[in-house]
């Protein structure tokens, strides 16, 4: 779980003038139910899109099914102390919030790779 802290930090410093402002207006939405682990849970997105994007059964699908396990709990854990709900009603509510996050991030992996050629670009490089 070290990598996770790095990873979390890293998108944390990522200056939002490096992402297309209705990318970040939208992921703004869509992490708002979040509370405080909003980040954990913008990093979760991300390697879900990772892990849909490569699939399953790569190694790379693997590890990021792992980073993304890591981060939903400790996200699941944040929210169960920020709201005082239980750990399945915490759960509950941050599923769909990672399920939305990645579909933001996965769509604009497939519209790099249409536009560019790479599913990378200079904002999810510094992610």
């Amino acid at each position: 779980m070290r990598w996770a802290a790095a990873f979390v930090a890293l998108a944390l410093a990522l200056p939002a003038a490096a992402q297309p402002a209705g990318f970040a207006v939208a992921m703004d939405e869509v992490l708002a139910p979040g509370g405080e682990a909003a980040p954990m849970l913008r990093c979760a997105g991300l390697f879900r899109a990772f892990r849909l994007l490569v699939g399953d059964d790569t190694e790379i699908g693997a590890e990021a099914l792992e980073g993304e396990v890591d981060l939903a709990v400790a996200a699941g854990l944040m929210r169960e102390a920020e709201t005082g709900a239980g750990a399945a009603a915490a759960l509950e509510e941050i599923a769909p919030v990672i399920a939305a996050a990645a579909e933001l991030y996965l769509d604009r992996m497939v519209a790099n790779e249409a536009t560019a050629g790479s599913v990378m670009d200079d904002g999810l490089d510094e992610t």
